[in-house]
């Protein structure tokens, strides 16, 4: 199958040399490009995007902070002029990191990339608006793969180079995997609250300036999460009127 593309990038000639350059990979598939990441949002809410080719200075929103508000983010791929912006863009676990003047080797070895890590996963359900062929996460751990259900889990921490999933039934798996990669796998009501904070929304009891309490759990919402996570909140209609 192949992998749905979207480019992102208010530079006409950019897009054009980015479409191209989609059109040569087999592997890969443009389902829209688009001049502005405001523009970009709405494909990615209607579409199931794989691949995101990011320009980092644009006007209105910036592709970074567009990053920052994805619930969701595609393997991503930054596209930019400006080579100051690569420690915070890996801070957001980017695939790759491409300078302009793009030339086409260097774009297939990020494309690559995307393609590796495609192969190499069992085919999960991801994080779009389209409906989850599932109910469950089916994720690696103590040499085998378990199943969990999505409204099971209560939260999901961080440790190291493992994650710890923590069910309502009292359940800590341990799997060897990033955080981002297992944010891409979750329904749209589950939300990073911090770096090493994943939590699942349904259960929240209260939130407490900075802490979120979910049954007998409390984690601590990063002070660059908390508006956004707020908003996200009340998008879900949880805050009410």
């Amino acid at each position: 199958m192949k992998l749905k593309c979207l480019i992102v990038d208010d530079e006409h000639i950019a897009r054009k040399i980015l479409t191209d350059y989609v059109g040569k990979v087999p592997e890969l598939k443009l389902v829209a490009s688009c001049s502005s990441a405001l523009q970009a949002l709405n494909h990615i809410k209607h579409d199931s995007i794989d691949v995101l080719f990011l320009d980092i200075q644009m006007p209105d929103l910036t592709g970074l902070d567009f990053l920052k508000i994805l619930p969701n983010r595609p393997a991503t791929i930054l596209t930019t002029a400006y080579s100051e912006y690569a420690v915070q863009s890996y801070e957001l676990d980017v695939i790759d990191y491409l300078l302009k003047p793009i030339d086409f080797e260097r774009f297939y070895k990020a494309v690559t990339k995307v393609i590796s890590l495609k192969d190499s996963k069992i085919n999960y359900p991801t994080n779009t608006s389209t409906p989850q062929t599932t109910d469950k996460l089916f994720i690696k751990a103590d040499s085998k793969i378990v199943s969990v259900a999505f409204k099971d889990i209560i939260v999901i921490n961080g440790q190291g180079a493992y994650v710890q999933i923590i069910t309502i039934q009292g359940r800590k798996i341990m799997s060897l995997q990033s955080m981002s990669k297992l944010e891409e796998l979750l329904p749209i009501n589950f939300y990073r609250i911090h770096r090493s904070h994943i939590v699942n929304v349904d259960h929240i009891d209260n939130i407490d300036g900075n802490m979120v309490r979910l049954k007998d759990h409390t984690t601590i919402i990063s002070k660059n999460k908390r508006d956004e996570f707020l908003k996200l909140i009340d998008q879900l209609n949880l805050l009410g009127d």
